[in-house]
């Protein structure tokens, strides 16, 4: 009877306390600063280089993404084509280390000028792998050294853009 009656208060209490949580912001000039650095991306293959250079950040109102324009320069049989490419991805959480990063970079836009169509969906694989695998480990924000020990138990619970800022809540579980 005792059990029952301390689970009862147990479950009473988690219900009416309300959740903590912890709230960061990013504006679109911190997160243009933080990509700007890691600029200009390589990669080699053996029949073509890309390079991306210039990253304009922007912040997807409402899709609540993040949005990166680049300059693309390939390099294809002694011949030099530019364009563009514009990915756009996510924002996540990795409570092990405390950080934010941005995920899932895809590619919704490629324009080289002079290249056949047959080569934009090597472009666009090459891109894709290039930036994810830096801004994969590239942490955007990490929490201070004060907060880490209480959020390294805090998931992402929502992202939303205002104002041209991203504002990610982290729930503390």
């Amino acid at each position: 009877m005792m059990n029952k009656l301390i689970l009862m208060v147990f479950v009473i209490c988690a219900s009416i306390l309300p959740a903590q949580a912890f709230t960061v912001k990013f504006s679109e000039a911190e997160l243009q600063e933080k990509v700007a650095k890691v600029m200009p991306l390589v990669k080699k293959t053996s029949f073509m280089a890309v390079e991306l250079t210039n990253p304009i950040v922007k912040l997807a109102k409402d899709k609540n993404q993040i949005e990166l324009q680049l300059n693309v320069k390939l390099e294809m049989a002694g011949l030099e084509k530019r364009g563009y490419a514009r990915l756009t991805g996510s924002l996540s959480y990795q409570a092990e280390d405390a950080a934010f990063y941005v995920t899932n970079m895809q590619v919704h836009e490629v324009k080289i000028d002079g290249i056949p169509d047959f080569f934009t969906p090597q472009v666009i694989k090459i891109a894709e792998q290039v930036v994810n695998s830096v801004l994969d480990q590239m942490p955007i924000y990490k929490l201070k050294d004060d907060l880490t020990q209480t959020m390294v138990k805090a998931v992402l619970e929502t992202i939303e853009v205002r104002n041209k800022t991203l504002f990610a809540t982290l729930k503390i579980i």
